[in-house]
């Protein structure tokens, strides 16, 4: 949840980035950066630390860790749905290593929905520990096809 001064602080880096002719959309690191801004953390050097760990951004203090998206929808009425993907997971080339010998494309929807769980709670576990995160959350910018409408969903 954001308070009062970050909502502000959201509001004026959103201005500020699609003022920029050399940003066309806020996305991927553009959203990154935006969001620790916007929480006061550190940032990372994108060229040196990028990882395939979970969380985006974390506050070491608090222990809380977000994983951001942005997701570009032709509406933002109220009550309207959308889906993302958190992760991408090849648990086919996965499968030994995540206990499921023999797995493959054919195999039932209990296996493969079961692989899937194993790799996610492992990529969770694993996460948290070596990012220190105790809280964890998504942090999803949601914006109009247009860039005029934005909201920021947690």
């Amino acid at each position: 949840m954001l308070t009062d001064e970050e909502i502000e602080r959201l509001r004026q880096s959103i201005i500020a980035t699609v003022a920029s002719p050399l940003i066309g959309s806020i996305e991927d690191y553009a959203w990154e950066a935006i969001f620790h801004y916007v929480k006061n953390l550190p940032l990372s050097d994108p060229a040196s630390e990028r990882s395939k760990l979970l969380y985006d951004a974390v506050d070491i203090a608090t222990g809380t860790g977000w994983s951001l998206k942005s997701l570009q929808l032709s509406s933002l009425a109220v009550g309207a749905t959308f889906l993302f993907v958190i992760q991408r997971a090849d648990v086919i080339k996965k499968a030994d290593q995540l206990g499921f010998p023999g797995l493959t494309e054919k195999s039932s929807p209990q296996d493969l929905g079961a692989a899937i769980i194993q790799h996610w709670n492992e990529k969770i576990m694993t996460s948290c520990l070596v990012q220190g995160v105790t809280n964890s959350y998504e942090g999803i910018l949601l914006k109009t096809i247009r860039g005029n409408e934005y909201v920021y969903c947690e």
